[in-house]
């Protein structure tokens, strides 16, 4: 028997008024990741660049240490 496990991470940018952006999706598991962005509104995105890059980048560190947590854990077991 093979048993897989998965993590699924998602997030949102949004502006300071709480209006949607982007959304960041992940799924880590012990065979691959995948990961994709998703825009929403390309009028807030174009005046907010800077911003949901950012957001994309705390994205991807957070994803990462799933990563790495899931790689020491498979390591370990």
């Amino acid at each position: 028997m093979t048993i897989n496990k998965s993590v699924s991470i998602n997030a949102t940018s949004k502006t300071a008024e709480g209006q949607a952006i982007a959304y960041f999706s992940a799924n880590v598991s012990d065979t691959g990741t995948s990961s994709n962005m998703s825009i929403q509104n390309q009028t807030l995105y174009d005046a907010n660049k800077s911003q949901v890059r950012k957001d994309k980048t705390d994205f991807d560190t957070a994803v990462y240490e799933v990563e790495d947590a899931q790689t020491s854990t498979t390591t370990a077991g």
